[in-house]
């Protein structure tokens, strides 16, 4: 299952009789579907009948609990699976979430978000210095570029833009990994009463606060580049269904839902969705925040027989908490289909090694250079489906 070989289960899952096995199973899959209610609902099910027969299942099940609970924001419900999980089946997890289960203990007394509608969302975007889709947003009277980051597990701010916020930190202090690099930084949470997004307004927004630093990309000096603000994953979940268009619009609401599509799948509080490569099936998290694709060393391990065709060099990658230089190689021309579609990607970079950290687990990253050349590009968080319109001529 940690493979993410999530066709294969599916029908697995569908083949099985009702019981213990088939709730394990199927809220796992369940979870990594977006189906955070109906896995909670299968997996609560399931634990207590594997606390003595299979204890090494109970663990990945309460994991997966946890990650349900985190996704709809139910904090409380997450600091408790992971309490069992660490008094339990520590042992049979490896790695623990420790961050994670922090985070939810830090955060177990705060309510889940909520959103009211009066109008459409329909905001003016623009690409940002790294090549990153940023909305300007006036939040507490406070205005910033807010970057509009899919793979963020959580919206962020830095500690200077909190102070104009007027936000004040919850006790308690958790450490973070950047899914890219694998730093860790230590960040505190506070929560934001209110932030409207056109014609909507999401409440009780939980946000990270990092030290600038951590949010400051590219070389050190006057060439870096500061982000203030991110709205991730959990708010743009609450949007429900929306849409990127190529001439820099982002619109929300029920009129974004795509009707047709490639599934969106998770790994973790990161969407994730499939791409064929080379007739293989594969998985990836799209970020919405990198403005290129990295590939991971699965994507390497899986093709390195054509590593004869691709060049070697020493690349620099930049995420929270600093920048990482590594050996890559670099493909000339990389083919994916997604649904109907094709997309081309040129002198894409590959991971040769391993980073700990979330890029591994998957076969890369999709950024922005993998949705440039359609007109747009709709996600559905809800019915949890990803679609592209071709470019208009």
């Amino acid at each position: 299952m940690t493979n993410y070989q999530l066709r294969a289960l599916e029908a697995r899952v569908q083949a099985m009789p009702e019981g213990t096995e088939r709730d394990y199973f199927g809220g796992w899959l369940a979870v990594r579907s977006g189906r955070f209610d109906e896995g909670i609902a299968q997996l609560t099910r399931a634990v207590p009948r594997l606390r003595e027969s299979a204890p090494a299942r109970a663990a990945l099940a309460l994991e997966a609990l946890a990650t349900a609970s985190l996704a709809i924001s139910h904090y409380g419900e997450a600091a408790q699976a992971y309490e069992d999980l660490s008094a339990h089946f520590a042992d049979h997890l490896d790695p623990f979430p420790a961050n994670d289960a922090a985070l939810a203990h830090l955060l177990s007394g705060t309510p889940p978000p909520t959103i009211t509608w009066l109008g459409p969302v329909r905001l003016k975007t623009s690409i940002n210095p790294i090549g990153s889709r940023v909305a300007e947003l006036t939040v507490n009277g406070a205005r910033e570029q807010w970057l509009l980051d899919t793979g963020a597990n959580l919206s962020l701010v830095t500690r200077s833009f909190a102070e104009r916020l007027g936000l004040q930190p919850l006790p308690g202090v958790v450490d973070v990994g950047s899914g890219l690099t694998g730093f860790q930084s230590s960040m505190q949470m506070a929560v934001l009463p209110a932030l409207a997004l056109g014609g909507a307004t999401l409440q009780h927004v939980a946000v990270g606060i990092l030290d600038d630093r951590n949010l400051r990309v590219g070389p050190s000096g006057a060439d870096a580049y500061q982000i203030h603000a991110i709205l991730g994953y959990p708010a743009l979940r609450a949007l429900g269904a929306f849409t990127f268009t190529r001439d820099g619009e982002f619109r929300a609401g029920d009129a974004e839902r795509p009707t047709s599509g490639t599934r969106i799948y998770m790994r973790g509080l990161a969407p994730a969705i499939e791409c064929e490569v080379a007739g293989r099936p594969l998985l990836f998290t799209f970020d919405t925040g990198a403005s290129s694709t990295d590939l991971s060393v699965r994507y390497y391990e899986l093709f390195k027989h054509e590593s004869g065709a691709w060049k070697q060099e020493a690349a620099e990658t930049g995420g929270a908490g600093g920048t990482l230089t590594q050996t890559i190689y670099r493909q000339p021309t990389v083919v994916m289909k997604v649904g109907p579609a094709t997309v081309t990607l040129n002198d894409v970079s590959i991971l040769s090694a391993r980073r700990k950290a979330a890029i591994d687990i998957l076969f890369g990253n999709l950024g922005q250079d993998f949705v440039e050349g359609f007109e747009s590009f709709s996600m559905d968080l809800s019915s949890m489906i990803f679609s592209v319109a071709p470019r208009r001529q």
